[in-house]
């Protein structure tokens, strides 16, 4: 966990649990939609209890950021870092990133996926410029995949961002109850992202584009 997510969180062990609890009513209701005694209650604690650990809602909420990508750190990042072969590294990191929104259903997550607007100023920055560490990391990978791949076309930085965008969202329509599991899930994302990156989406000489 950062420093400042400590800060405040007032540093004591209570944190983890006010962060998840505090990030599930902020996924099921909404930021503006939740109070403060909304959060105290499902704690536990009395109003005053629970401002002797967070200051403010918006600090909670910043505090909350930080712990999620704290949690994308060590469980995609760290993991997939000392992988060498940039495929498999693409492999490790899509089946890490799908683990943590779907298996381990991190609210910490999804609030950051729909809160983001409503951090501000220096706060709003600091949260970019975390999140941007991790867009350069999948970023790198993917470079590296292109140049063991010459016939591919597409930029990684939009690669980068097509990737997230496809993963990141999965918890809005994805039903672990359905007919696809999650391991399949995760073959079948992993196959349509390196099978059209490594080629750069060429057409098939039968494909209509091609016929055309």
């Amino acid at each position: 966990m950062t420093d400042k997510s400590k800060e405040a969180a007032g540093g004591d062990s209570r944190r983890p649990e006010i962060f998840h609890v505090a990030a599930r009513l902020f996924h099921e209701k909404g930021f503006a939609q939740t109070s403060m005694s909304d959060i105290s209650a499902a704690l536990g604690l009395t109003k005053a209890g629970l401002y002797h650990h967070i200051l403010s809602k918006e600090q909670l909420l910043l505090a909350i950021f930080n712990y999620g990508l704290d949690l994308l750190e060590r469980e995609v990042v760290q993991p997939v870092a000392e992988i060498s072969d940039p495929e498999e590294k693409l492999r490790r990191l899509i089946q890490k990133h799908i683990q943590l929104i779907l298996q381990k259903r991190f609210h910490e997550i999804t609030v950051i996926l729909h809160e983001n607007r409503t951090l501000h100023g220096k706060s709003l920055d600091q949260i970019n410029q975390r999140k941007k560490k991790y867009i350069r990391f999948l970023e790198n990978i993917l470079a590296d995949i292109a140049r063991k791949n010459p016939r591919g076309k597409i930029q990684p930085k939009l690669g980068a961002f097509a990737l997230l965008g496809m993963i990141n969202w999965l918890y809005q329509w994805y039903n672990p109850r359905g007919p696809v599991s999650q391991d399949e899930l995760t073959e079948q994302f992993t196959e349509l992202f390196l099978r059209g990156y490594g080629t750069g989406g060429a057409a098939s000489p039968s494909s209509p584009r091609a016929a055309r």
